[in-house]
């Protein structure tokens, strides 16, 4: 929620206000390649509500700070609509770019929807923006009374999943923002599903050294339709890639390695592709290191996306797969979150048999995606 201004009057009762915010990076395939954009809205969350009051926050969730709603904060919350699409879809079309072709296919990666109270209240007859402590241009409409408003108090509404591990009760570790927590007595990992957290499939490959960095992609092996890719050799086909195809490419089995963090779109789109085409075949265990674990902060769901969008960077040409890709269909028959060795250097984690790097920079400010 934003804070209310200091200024307000004390006797005044505070209405916040539920905006759906949206924040992601938008990855657009036209005919002549991939466009990568950052999307970062929001949206009023009620229906019927007067039109002086603004549909969206602006810059107001970029600029000003947020603090987490706790028993003791005053004022009256109204309860949302559910987050749809819809909602936003008009903000989506007023800030993406008016193209001559239009997308062949888009895809949302990484988002993040949040919902954030904005104080507003009602003195004489005008709607207050109870940040600025100003009014909004226009006069309150007699319908409009706050006591039929839907009321809810969020923070007890909020669920909450025990941090300890459903197997053995030892405490989880994770960051803030992980979606994955690891148990490092019973050698498990856990994610929340609803109001429960369930046990993922999960490998670590061999550090060489004590000193590296364990950090999780998600290996997806997937049916794609309408494309017949199932080998590494028709991988190398349809990419027209400069290799000579071997006999055993036909049988060695295609799959796709996603980073499971959030990180800049070039750079993840790079890795996609780079993983892609290496195919690597570690010898991996079901053991997590003592070394360093990276937090896993994009889902898998998200990762099987991604998939569609590596294809339209390694095809070629592009524009003969097309009607292809407009039509393909991602189906995952095997997720496994796997975790590979990178060893720290001055300014970037490197991967030497990969010959894959990942600059620290980099991946320190992910955090702001």
């Amino acid at each position: 929620m934003f804070s209310p201004s200091p200024d307000i009057p004390k006797d005044i009762e505070i209405i916040y206000l539920p905006y759906w915010r949206f924040k992601g990076v938008r990855y657009t395939c036209y005919p002549t390649g991939v466009e990568i954009r950052f999307l970062d809205i929001s949206a009023l969350a009620l229906e019927g509500y007067p039109g002086q009051i603004p549909f969206s926050l602006g810059f107001r969730s970029q600029a000003l700070p947020l603090k987490l709603i706790s028993s003791k904060t005053q004022g009256q919350f109204v309860r949302p609509l559910e987050f749809k699409t819809t909602i936003l879809e008009s903000d989506r079309r007023a800030m993406s770019d008016k193209k001559k072709q239009d997308p062949v296919f888009k895809e949302d990666i990484g988002e993040m929807v949040s919902l954030i109270y904005s104080p507003f209240y009602i003195i004489k007859n005008r709607i207050i923006d109870g940040i600025l402590n100003k009014p909004i241009q226009g006069v309150v409409p007699e319908e409009l009374d706050s006591s039929t408003l839907d009321i809810c108090r969020p923070e007890k509404e909020t669920l909450f999943v025990s941090g300890l591990c459903p197997d053995c009760g030892w405490d989880l570790e994770g960051n803030f923002d992980s979606l994955v927590l690891i148990c490092r007595n019973c050698q498990t990992l856990w994610q929340s599903r609803g109001n429960r957290l369930g046990k993922i499939k999960y490998a670590c490959a061999e550090p060489g050294h004590s000193g590296d960095v364990m950090i999780p992609f998600w290996k997806i092996k997937a049916e794609i339709t309408p494309f017949a890719m199932e080998s590494y050799a028709d991988l190398v086909r349809m990419g027209n890639l400069p290799k000579s195809i071997q006999p055993e490419w036909e049988d060695q089995e295609l799959y796709f390695w996603t980073p499971a963090f959030k990180i800049r779109p070039k750079v993840f789109l790079r890795l996609n592709t780079q993983l892609a085409i290496a195919q690597p075949v570690p010898a991996l265990a079901k053991k997590i290191r003592k070394n360093i674990h990276l937090p896993i902060t994009l889902p898998s769901s998200e990762a099987v996306q991604s998939i569609k969008i590596t294809l339209a960077s390694l095809v070629r040409p592009l524009k003969n797969h097309l009607p292809g890709l407009l039509r393909t269909r991602i189906t995952p028959k095997e997720i496994t979150l796997v975790f590979l060795p990178f060893e720290p250097g001055t300014h970037e984690y490197f991967h030497q048999g990969l010959n894959v790097s990942i600059n620290k920079n980099i991946l320190a400010l992910s955090n702001n995606l």
